[in-house]
């Protein structure tokens, strides 16, 4: 019989700690508040990072941190335009640095200058209908202490932006930036961002769109850099709900030290050192901002992301749980600082708040008075296959509400039949089919609260506590109207195991009503309410018409009458070129200077 050396029984030991802990799981715990945009993830003890957990689907899907227009420029519910540099910086940086890494290309405005967010009327035609964004464009109503009045009431026509090229760097292509004091400069560009583009929309082919080829391929290129993006993508959570991430330690991780971080951010989260007045919307140089730039939205560079940080351990045959109640330090948003990304210490003067729901306070204080709990269950202590049911009787309906049915549907299921209990459920919706794993992940994005209320659609939460055979009936909203939809729904057990699908499908009704920009005709001629002329015809209704009672008769009936004509104009390429010119010349009378 052969003898067991020292260094044979360390091998063996260190395989069997490898296959004991190759299917523990990790609990993450927090609660944020309302609109905050989170990072989750993981590094070994030595800073080399290890693996996204998850992701806001605004910057994961929406691309919120790599869209045309440039850092500076302001923001508003559902701004289409500005890279969010500072969205969540510090797992940024650190997922790009990771070996074998890599970035993504960068975006830009197809012809418009960086810091233009309206087409001119001499320049060419870059836009085409936006599923998502659609902000207000009622000035008043696009300002920060207005975000919980806004709805998304018509569709905006947006540039989706292009790549970068060498040949743009090779010409200085720039964006206007503001340095402290009001002082402009152009800062040229790199080719390259830290951040995914939106992966949301097709190229649109249809005649009057105008769509860069770069857009085909936006997602593709995403998930190259990012394989994981699909899986790790999820919706904002609704605010000062507690949120529980599961997540299952892959066989490739080894027994030892990690640690846990998470990243928040919140737009336009003030305090005495970063607010509208110490960061206000830029304005310099002149020449290349123009009005929507500076008079709409409001300056978004609030308090910095702020990143909390917990070590753990795996494979130690117990499992374990820790928590952190204080921050580990913040990432400045500014693109162009040298320590862009990196993780600073909390001790200067420009202190973090942590006021109710502002700064470090984003994330709430649990009943132990901890912001971020990481829970390991070692696999020693789980017990061994555990089964889980499909969800039954799944079943989508149209709202019974006609003034939301075309962005809501009612979805019912009974709960599955599981031997272990249930963790939560885990609800995906497209518009191509799903029918399998693959699918699910990849087509499916995940699905939304049906609400009009002070947030916007977060995520939708189904009760994991409703026994096996128990109905469940919610709402699923932020959907688009007369769109076919595939409903994907699964179970997942406090194993973090998944139950098989079930699918259904459904069509979003017609919309009943819209109530859209004030210069209906106008925004359906030149395809979007940024175009300079629409500004003309809102200044001369405002100064003019609004100021005696035939005016303010005329505007009324243009309300009622405007949206019915701007609907048969919007259809008709021929009808909107022909509007486009009576109006050009209207606008020349009211405004000689064009």
């Amino acid at each position: 019989m052969k003898r067991i050396t020292l260094a044979s029984l360390c091998v063996l030991l260190s395989y069997i700690s490898s296959w004991a802990r190759a299917e523990d799981l990790i609990e993450f715990r927090y609660t944020p508040v309302a609109r905050a945009q989170v990072a989750i993830w993981v590094e070994d003890a030595a800073g080399n990072f290890v693996a996204t957990v998850a992701l806001t689907e605004a910057v994961a899907f929406r691309g919120i941190g790599n869209r045309p227009g440039a850092s500076q420029m302001n923001s508003g519910y559902r701004w289409p335009y500005g890279r969010r540099e500072g969205v969540l910086p510090v797992w940024a940086h650190r997922r790009a640095a990771a070996p074998g890494a890599k970035q993504f290309p960068r975006v830009i405005f197809q012809s418009r200058i960086e810091g233009k967010a309206a087409r001119g009327p001499a320049d060419p035609s870059d836009q085409s209908p936006d599923p998502y964004y659609c902000l207000s464009f009622q000035n008043k109503r696009s300002k920060r202490d207005q975000l919980d009045a806004v709805s998304c009431a018509s569709m905006l026509t947006s540039d989706k932006g292009r790549y970068i090229t060498e040949s743009d760097i090779a010409a200085g292509y720039i964006e206007p930036y503001e340095q402290m004091g009001g002082v402009g400069e152009m800062r040229p560009l790199p080719l390259h961002s830290v951040y995914p583009p939106r992966m949301d929309v097709p190229r649109c082919l249809d005649k009057g769109c105008v769509d860069s080829p770069d857009l085909e391929r936006f997602a593709t290129d995403a998930r190259e850099v990012m394989p994981e993006i699909d899986t790790v993508t999820r919706a904002t959570a609704l605010g000062d709900a507690p949120q529980q991430i599961l997540f299952t330690v892959p066989e490739r991780w080894s027994a030892g030290d990690y640690i846990a971080y998470i990243e928040v951010n919140v737009e336009g989260d003030y305090n005495e050192h970063w607010n509208d007045i110490t960061f206000p919307t830029p304005v310099n140089p002149s020449e290349l901002w123009d009005e929507f730039a500076i008079a709409y939205g409001y300056p978004y560079r609030g308090q910095p992301s702020v990143v909390f940080r917990v070590p753990f351990e795996l494979g130690n045959g117990v499992g374990e749980e820790s928590a952190t109640s204080e921050a580990a330090g913040r990432s400045s948003w500014e693109h162009w600082r040298d320590n862009y990304g990196e993780l600073e210490a909390m001790s200067d003067a420009r202190a973090l708040s942590d006021n109710e729901g502002s700064g470090v306070d984003r994330l709430r204080r649990d009943a132990n008075g901890s912001r971020f709990v990481v829970a390991v269950r070692d696999s020693a202590t789980k017990p061994p296959d555990p089964t889980i049911g499909a969800v039954e009787a799944l079943t989508l309906a149209t709202h019974p509400d006609e003034l939301h049915s075309h962005a809501w549907v009612t979805m019912q299921l009974r709960a599955p039949q599981s031997e272990r209990p249930l963790f939560g459920y885990e609800v995906r919706i497209a518009e191509a089919p799903i029918t399998d794993e693959a699918s699910f992940v990849r087509e499916g994005r995940p699905a939304k609260t049906a609400t009009s209320g002070t947030e916007g659609a977060t995520a939708l939460t189904l009760p994991a506590n409703t026994p096996a055979g128990g109905l469940i009936t919610t709402t699923i909203g932020d959907l688009a109207a007369q769109t076919h939809y595939y409903v994907a729904v699964r179970a997942i057990n406090d194993m973090n195991e998944h139950g098989p699908l079930a699918v259904a499908e459904i069509t979003t009704t017609k919309r009943s009503f819209a109530t859209v920009s004030p210069c209906f005709i106008a925004t359906a001629a030149y395809g979007t309410p940024l175009a300079a002329e629409i500004g003309v015809l809102r200044q001369f209704r405002d100064r003019h018409l609004a100021n005696n009672t035939f005016g303010r008769w005329l505007i009324s009936a243009y309300y009622k009458l405007g949206p019915y004509a701007a609907r048969t104009i919007e259809r008709h390429e021929s009808l909107r070129a022909l509007t486009r010119a009576l109006l050009t010349k209207l606008v020349a009378g009211l405004d000689p200077s064009r």
